[in-house]
């Protein structure tokens, strides 16, 4: 007897239901809870397993992934009557006409009950009748005749868990988790059932079960086996756990649940990785908390994970090879501390590896900037002339004068003067120097300088010239820089910063003139210089002009941010309502 003969017709009506999302029951999304993720990372291990689920699951699909597809095997066993029916149902399915596929598929179930395609075809008949947002008919005529009639077939593990979407799409979690928790129980090593965890596990964050939530993520870290497609969620789901694990405080076990996932080798940078153990992110969050219970858990974790990573700095000293990943363990326990708050001790880490290893430029750089960071800035510079280094030293300390409140910026440039007298790095250190002048408030000073560029470096002519120009428009010297852009390569920005210096000479017509050529000859800009003769327009007093122009870009450019802008303008502003692109878009 046909699942359908006796059952329900495809023309029967049914009680109403909430309508399903996109997809009906075959989809999944990560639900709020995980959203926000560990340190606001985002999606956690939902960001692949989503993927995966995607290729496999999405019913409305075209062309189906490799869970919703027939093996070539089982294909080839079919009639050739079969696979001409099959075909049918399937065209109209791929083409959305899911009353019309649901129709072949009842048809072919009825005239081949015992084919090896049966169960396919019961599959993809539930399957349409989510998509007519007919889920209780899916679930009770369509997913569970399918376990009734062919318990065996390779779609009975799929239809169990759909069973637990189709439930949990139309708000009945209790049903859902019963179907879930079955097919974990039938199919423990299916793709299926790694499938129902995850979407167990979306379940026991919306409801805030932690305890569920924690077995599930431990259940796919250590018990699920890892081969071919459940690989992937199996590697994320251990991720999450590790990070749920340290938020508790308890190192050992995420260091175990990330060991699931990579190599020795790659675990101390998979646990400093934000996606993977995001160990100085956690340590943060939980050590800079004002609950003391929450603080005590970050400085635990703390300790625990600089006593790790001193383990990987005592084994890898022994190898003068290994010595780099020595170094890079210290790096590491220097970052968990500065995560935490522990500057002092951040600090000592790198004069611990300075009195083992001897001074080397990249420690002695972590340290200085440790001093500037912490208001010690000749401190900093002592450090920093230590450098092997020595003219990268120097480019440091000069830095260190610019970055002083007010700025020392003639101590900065008289470095940067002794570091140009090699000429070959002249150009490098006299730019350095101008930069310096134009931070430091002297515009005259840095052209001048640019200008010595411009004679001694003739190669980088038209880069200095641009600098001076742009020197002269960050000192707000309008009618200069427009003269000094005039010279300047560089389309559109010099045309656009003309056309703002104008603008603030209140010289409006100059300054539209220039935004007609940058629309003339790059289109890419043209949205946007476009709402710029907007703006002038109204600042010159030309609202009549200006309606027309935002008219314009909403007519021209619906689809930009600037067509948005536009559209809001002239709504706000003017209060005209106007359809973005035109009433036919």
């Amino acid at each position: 007897m046909a699942p359908f003969a006796t059952t329900l017709s495809a023309e029967e009506p049914l009680p109403p239901t909430p309508s399903p999302k996109k997809g009906g029951g075959a989809c999944i999304t990560p639900p709020p809870f995980l959203e926000e993720g560990v340190g606001g990372r985002g999606r956690l291990f939902f960001r692949i397993a989503l993927v995966v689920l995607a290729l496999g699951f999405c019913a409305t699909l075209a062309p189906a992934g490799p869970l919703d597809e027939m093996s070539v095997e089982r294909w080839a066993k079919l009639k050739e009557a079969e696979r001409f029916q099959l075909n049918a149902a399937e065209r109209l399915f791929r083409e959305s006409q899911w009353k019309a596929a649901a129709d072949e598929y009842e048809k072919f179930l009825k005239l081949y009950e015992r084919s090896e395609g049966a169960a396919f075809a019961q599959l993809k008949w539930s399957h349409c009748q989510v998509n007519l947002r007919r889920q209780n008919a899916a679930i009770k005529d369509g997913y569970q005749s399918l376990l009734d009639y062919y318990p065996e077939s390779p779609e009975a593990p799929i239809a169990g868990l759909l069973i637990g979407r189709t439930y949990r799409d139309i708000g009945d979690a209790k049903p859902a988790k019963k179907a879930y928790a079955k097919v974990i129980a039938a199919h423990p090593k299916h793709f299926a059932a790694v499938m129902s965890r995850l979407d167990l596990v979306e379940l026991a964050a919306k409801e805030n079960d932690t305890e569920t939530y924690a077995r599930l993520l431990r259940e796919l870290t250590y018990d699920v086996e890892r081969k071919g497609a459940t690989t992937a969620p199996c590697v994320t789901a251990s991720q999450q756990y590790a990070r749920l694990t340290f938020r508790a405080g308890n190192f050992e076990e995420g260091l175990k649940a990330l060991a699931t996932s990579c190599s020795e080798a790659q675990l101390p940078h998979h646990l400093m990785h934000p996606s993977w153990g995001a160990l100085p992110t956690i340590v943060g969050e939980l050590t800079g908390s004002k609950d003391e219970p929450t603080k005590k858990n970050g400085e635990k974790l703390t300790d625990a994970g600089a006593a790790w990573f001193k383990t990987q700095v005592t084994a890898n000293l022994k190898d003068p090879k290994t010595k780099p990943q020595a170094q890079a363990a210290w790096y590491d326990i220097a970052e968990i501390r500065r995560h935490a708050g522990q500057t002092d001790k951040q600090k000592a880490v790198y004069e611990d590896i300075i009195a083992t290893l001897g001074p080397d430029d990249t420690t002695l750089g972590y340290l200085a900037r440790w001093y500037k960071v912490h208001k010690q800035p000749e401190l900093a510079r002592t450090t920093y002339g230590r450098f092997k280094d020595v003219a990268e030293g120097q480019g440091q300390i000069a830095l260190s004068y610019r970055e002083e409140t007010p700025p020392q910026t003639d101590k900065a440039v008289a470095i940067y003067r002794q570091l140009a007298a090699d000429v070959k790095v002249a150009p490098r250190w006299l730019g350095e120097a101008a930069m310096a002048y134009r931070r430091g408030g002297k515009p005259d000073l840095a052209i001048a300088v640019y200008r010595e560029l411009i004679t001694s470096d003739a190669k980088g002519a038209d880069a200095y010239a641009i600098e001076i120009a742009e020197t002269l428009y960050q000192a707000q010297r309008w009618k200069e820089c427009i003269a000094a852009y005039r010279g300047t390569n560089n389309f559109p920005t010099n045309y656009l910063h003309m056309a703002t210096a104008n603008r603030r000479l209140k010289q409006y017509d100059e300054a539209i003139a220039l935004y007609r050529q940058v629309i003339a000859a790059s289109p890419a800009n043209a949205s946007s210089a476009l709402l710029q003769i907007a703006y002038t327009q109204e600042e010159a007093g030309k609202k009549e002009d200006a309606i027309k122009t935002l008219k314009q870009i909403c007519d021209k450019h619906p689809k930009t941010s600037e067509g948005s802008t536009a559209h809001t303008r002239l709504n706000d502003v003017y209060k005209i309502p106007i359809t973005l692109g035109g009433a036919k878009d």
